[in-house]
């Protein structure tokens, strides 16, 4: 059945007119796609404080049978088990470390027997459970200790809805006195819950797989099925067609960038980022009928800055850092309306452990405000031209004409005015040469599969990982210094580092699963 989405609140679809329809199954596609894409290339966006990824690939069982009333072989194995474990508290509660070590043993290995499908054979945990004791005086308390850490391990590893259970023993541990009934029976719940925790794994059998090893297999399956969502929504030749189209827009200082071979892709991203509109790609659709079905209505005006379909889930973060650098922009913008060398003295308080003159804590402030406001911040709303040029006047030598510089101020602000013109194809031209001339190696592999249980029509499904996603599965974009002309002050070369750095991400990104296209209609 077809939806609207007020407003076209999601990041994908912002470009969309607020009225569009659109089949509720393709929205679902999109959130469980553009899920993925959030996990592989920005999982602090999603992943929730304390939690691996591990946790967000397991969920609890959707619906539970009612078995009635427990059977006869049921109530045996209760007794049976009650048993055993008041065996294990008597012996726990002998004041002779060589009482308690045996059966200490022997509960770590049913702990290291429930454990072992639910963490990697490396894993500290089994490592601990499986070695000898060590001998103490205390061996309770040590054995307490461990359990305190099985609980912090399997707490980062499970779904986010069996916290509070975990949450319970754990509580439970910390306010009582250490006692064998206590350990006992946090060692028992510990094996319940494992069972538990593994039926929840059941849709997603990767269980005992290292953290980097599962990244690298959610940005396989991230990259694949994009690339078959992209495919299915435009087809393969209007991708190419429209890839071609905009490659052929490329236009100066831009197209004089030298870069290598199948890299000016790469530059027109750069040129896209530097338009005074927002990047975007919005859906292909269709008009609906004015009335009665009697006549179709107008196509929806074209987009302007449209990026291809290969970037359409990287659209989100591009049209972020396009953000970023025109508030980089216009720091700097602003920072030149002011002589080179400040004044002194300074009317400006300097930051706590940063020698600064009164011009390099005018730069601090002013980006402040414009990252707040880049960042939809609380008080980003209170961030206008009258605050900016506040800061300024502030900062301003003695004599200054404010109201011309409050003028300058709102002038520098338009993406026409010749200061901002200026700086920007600067720091664009050097952050396109930057860019296109330092490839990423992504060779083309043939995937190997990992089977994750079935999806939600009942068929099996994948996780590939092949050795470029090995490689790459947990590595971060490594920080680097750009620094140019104008924009030199330290927080901007930090912001600017900070820029590249997600800027490569999209590269990297869009590069490993368009790489024929973008290269093969790149020249």
């Amino acid at each position: 059945m077809p939806a609207i989405i007020p407003g076209h609140s999601h990041p994908l679809l912002q470009s969309l007119p607020s009225t569009t329809l659109l089949p509720t199954e393709l929205l679902e596609l999109l959130n469980h796609t553009y899920f993925l894409h959030l996990l592989a290339n920005e999982p602090d966006k999603v992943l929730p404080p304390g939690k691996s990824l591990i946790s967000m690939m397991s969920a609890p069982p959707t619906s539970h049978t009612d078995r009635g009333n427990p059977s006869l072989q049921e109530n045996v194995e209760k007794v049976i088990h009650k048993a055993f474990w008041d065996e294990a508290i008597d012996a726990l509660s002998s004041p002779q470390p060589s009482v308690q070590l045996p059966r200490l043993k022997l509960l770590y290995g049913d702990l290291y027997v429930a454990l072992q499908p639910l963490l990697p054979a490396s894993h500290v945990v089994l490592v601990t459970l499986s070695a000898p004791l060590s001998p103490t005086s205390a061996p309770l308390l040590s054995a307490l200790n461990q359990v305190r850490a099985i609980l912090a391990t399997l707490r980062e590893r499970c779904a986010p809805a069996r916290d509070a259970s975990i949450d319970t023993i754990a509580a439970r541990l910390a306010d009582g006195p250490p006692s064998p009934r206590l350990f006992v029976e946090a060692v028992r719940e510990i094996i319940q819950l494992a069972e538990t925790l593994r039926d929840d794994l059941s849709q997603f059998v990767v269980g005992t797989m290292g953290e980097q090893q599962l990244r690298a297999a959610v940005r396989a399956q991230a990259r694949t099925q994009e690339h078959a969502l992209v495919l299915d929504v435009w087809k393969a030749g209007v991708v190419e067609q429209m890839t071609v189209d905009w490659l052929s827009e490329l236009t100066q200082p831009y197209a004089h960038v030298e870069v290598p071979a199948g890299r000016k892709w790469v530059v027109r991203l750069v040129q896209a980022l530097g338009a005074p509109t927002a990047v975007a790609c919005p859906l292909p659709t269709k008009p609906l009928p004015i009335q009665n079905g009697s006549a179709p209505g107008s196509p929806p005006p074209p987009v302007p800055n449209a990026l291809p379909p290969p970037f359409f889930f990287s659209t989100p973060e591009a049209q972020y850092v396009q953000n970023f650098l025109q508030a980089i922009i216009i720091t700097a913008a602003l920072r030149a309306l002011l002589p080179a060398q400040p004044p002194l003295p300074s009317s400006l308080p300097s930051l706590p452990n940063k020698p600064t003159n009164a011009y390099t804590t005018l730069t601090r402030r002013v980006w402040a405000l414009l990252l707040s406001s880049v960042n939809d911040e609380p008080d980003a709303a209170s961030t206008k031209i009258a605050n900016l040029a506040d800061e300024l006047v502030g900062a301003a030598p003695p004599g200054t004409d404010t109201e011309r510089l409050r003028g300058a101020v709102a002038r520098t602000l338009q993406v026409t005015d010749p200061v901002f013109v200026l700086l920007q194809k600067r720091l664009l031209v050097a952050i396109a040469s930057r860019l296109a001339a330092s490839a990423s190696p992504l060779p083309r592999v043939t995937p190997g599969e990992i089977r994750t249980g079935k999806d939600k029509a009942g068929k099996r499904t994948l996780l590939t990982t092949g050795a470029e996603d090995q490689a790459h599965g947990d590595e971060k974009e490594a920080r680097e210094e750009l620094v140019v002309k104008g924009f030199e002050e330290p927080v901007l070369v930090e912001a600017l580092s900070e820029a590249l750095q997600r800027l490569r991400v999209v590269v990297r990104w869009v590069e490993s699963g368009w790489k024929d296209v973008l290269e093969a209609k790149a020249d």
